[in-house]
């Protein structure tokens, strides 16, 4: 009796691990179904969709990779919504503002220092959290404060050259 309880528990586990997906196929599923959304929500149609398919070369969202998926994805999105690329377009900014500021002062920092920054400015808990409108005065604050710094040393290196030459 134990025998067989064993073996039925055994192809119970069995048909179990075959059921279970990947996490690499549950993110391509999670994408295709983004993927269809997102043509509804920017009202690609068939013919549409079929033309960015034949652009990477295949005839199904299944066929696509995670990685082709995802920049697809962002495409439609973007183009459905140019108000996100344009806020992305100034995280950007934002970042190589403050990063070009922090290279002026001799500090280093990576891009997790950089958001922090942005962060504490904004006064955020997240990066993405920071409006479009706070971006751009962001943005503008810390290009004035590089500029400010550069216009500071320009003006000492000078009076430092005025020092020495009448010392």
């Amino acid at each position: 009796m134990k025998i067989i309880i064993m073996k039925q528990t055994y192809f119970h586990n069995l048909n179990k691990s075959n059921k279970m997906e990947t996490l690499i196929e549950k993110e391509q599923k999670r994408l295709i179904k983004k993927f269809h959304t997102l043509l509804s929500k920017a009202r690609i149609g068939n013919d549409g969709k079929e033309a960015i398919l034949s652009s990477y070369n295949v005839e199904s969202t299944r066929d696509l990779s995670v990685r082709e998926l995802i920049e697809v994805c962002n495409a439609i999105d973007n183009r459905a919504n140019p108000k996100l690329a344009n806020i992305d377009a100034y995280r950007k900014r934002l970042m190589a503002s403050i990063g070009g500021y922090l290279k002026l002062m001799s500090i280093s920092g990576g891009i997790g220092k950089i958001k922090a920054i942005a962060c504490r400015a904004s006064g955020r808990s997240e990066f993405n959290d920071i409006p479009l409108e706070q971006l751009r005065s962001l943005y503008a604050a810390f290009n004035k404060k590089q500029r400010d710094l550069q216009n500071v040393e320009l003006l000492t290196s000078e009076y430092i050259d005025f020092l020495t030459i009448n010392n």
